[in-house]
């Protein structure tokens, strides 16, 4: 399949944005898993309620954030910044997702990382062919940065129960 000779427009989402606001809406998520939490006798119906309603609202503002990548012949653009595959020095690419692949561009020593559906792999792995794929220590990082969030929501829940029940008892 001959992919140089098409331009491909793709829905990408900017790991750095999507981060941002994953740290923004923690807050929010830790305060309704702790009152969740709280209702003794309703607890696992309020925490499929409360907390799934959050998260739904969270992945909601995460796909408002999604912009539009096009790759051509010898170049790509992201919001309207056109990029030169020439300037790309190299790229990574992993599947830690199961609906999107991470893409990583270092270009001019800063790193450009989006997640894309995985439906357009071999299409993009295509046009950056002649650009070198390289793996560093960031990459093994990145690949498993998604379940860091999890686990300081948890930490930071497992806290406020901790000092609820502090409280209560003494």
């Amino acid at each position: 399949m001959n992919t140089k000779n098409k331009k491909i427009e793709v829905k990408v989402y900017d790991y750095f944005t999507m981060r941002k606001i994953a740290f923004i809406w923690l807050p929010v998520f830790s305060i309704a898993a702790y009152i969740s939490a709280s209702l003794e006798s309703i607890r696992f119906i309020a925490m499929f309620v409360i907390v799934g309603s959050v998260y739904g609202l969270i992945l909601t503002q995460m796909k408002k954030k999604a912009v539009i990548v096009s790759f051509s012949d010898k170049e790509f653009s992201i919001n309207n910044e056109t990029v030169l595959l020439s300037q790309i020095e190299n790229y990574y690419i992993c599947l830690p997702l199961n609906e999107l692949f991470m893409l990583r561009l270092e270009i001019d020593d800063k790193n450009k990382i989006l997640y894309i559906g995985k439906e357009y792999r071999e299409q993009i792995e295509n046009y950056l062919e002649n650009v070198p794929v390289k793996k560093n220590l960031y990459d093994v990082y990145l690949k498993y940065s998604h379940l860091l969030l999890p686990f300081i929501m948890l930490f930071i829940c497992a806290i406020a129960i901790k000092l609820q029940y502090f409280i209560k008892y003494n």
